[in-house]
């Protein structure tokens, strides 16, 4: 199983601290989320030969660097050879199990693409979640795509960006606002502690906390500012009034590989669209 050859349990390691919590700031609120994984060179703990082990730590370090070269779905590393007819390999989830599809191909000749969900069957010897042909569920998705670059949706998704510009203009406005109370507060602080008789340890310690504590606000303001100008501007939208007509064409072009339109589908820009499709069994 893989679970046997990922897990350091299994190589007499014994590990903590694999994963991490984050916390950031989203529309102004704290957000913390949980479950990072961390790469293993920042583990909090790493006990090799703490008990008698199935493999050893150098083979359970070549297993790893194995499994993230021949990883598919994810960027970078090297990846195992894709072909086929099928539209969507390694796009749709099971609606039941939440594994994503595998793809098989029946019949003669180049035969017909057949979505499966076996993941559950492979490795714990599970009941198969679903199997159904793939030509219906490709058409469909065709559909939806060409009816995404439509004159209307289109116009949707150009509305939509201009109101996520002015959503992120007014908060670069409150952190600009936030910057300049800070400041505002820091240099009225920093007279105050200059203003202090220097014979009153008590009072001009409190004033040099609260000096160093508008300082840090200060800092953290510029931060967030620094963040969000690093957004590079928007050049002037071009005009996709035709996209809708040339990517039917396209799209439906006899030289164009399923490999080509699967490719838009994973990676559309956020001024087309965006797909994310879950089969759920009936």
């Amino acid at each position: 199983m893989i679970s046997v050859l990922k897990n350091p349990f299994y190589a007499g390691a014994y590990v903590y601290g694999k994963s991490e919590k984050r916390t950031e700031i989203v529309d102004g609120r704290v957000r913390k989320s949980y479950g990072h994984y961390r790469p293993a060179s920042e583990w909090a703990v790493v006990l090799k030969d703490h008990h008698e082990s199935y493999i050893g730590w150098s083979e359970y370090e070549r297993n790893q660097e194995l499994l993230a070269a021949n990883a598919y779905g994810k960027a970078g590393g090297v990846k195992s050879g894709r072909g086929g007819r099928a539209l969507l390999p390694g796009l749709i989830s099971c609606g039941r199990c939440g594994r994503r599809l595998v793809v098989m191909y029946a019949g003669r000749g180049q035969g017909y693409p057949v979505y499966r969900c076996e993941r559950g069957n492979l490795m714990m010897a599970q009941a198969q979640c679903m199997s159904f042909n793939g030509f219906r569920t490709d058409a469909a998705v065709a559909r939806e795509a060409l009816e995404a670059v439509a004159p209307m949706a289109i116009e949707a998704a150009l509305e939509a960006e201009r109101m996520q510009l002015e959503s992120e203009a007014k908060r670069r406005q409150m952190i600009e606002m936030d910057l300049q109370q800070a400041r505002s507060e820091a240099s009225l602080a920093e007279r105050r502690y200059a203003a202090c008789d220097p014979e009153n340890r008590l009072i001009a310690a409190q004033l040099e906390r609260s000096w160093e504590a508008t300082l840090r606000r200060v800092e953290t303001c510029e931060a967030r500012l620094s963040e969000v100008q690093r957004v590079e501007p928007v050049d002037a939208v071009p005009d996709f009034t035709g996209l809708a007509q040339d990517f039917e064409a396209t799209w439906n072009a006899a030289g164009v590989t399923c490999a080509v339109v699967s490719n838009c589908c994973a990676r559309s820009s956020r001024t087309s669209w965006r797909m994310s499709m879950t089969m759920r069994a009936t």
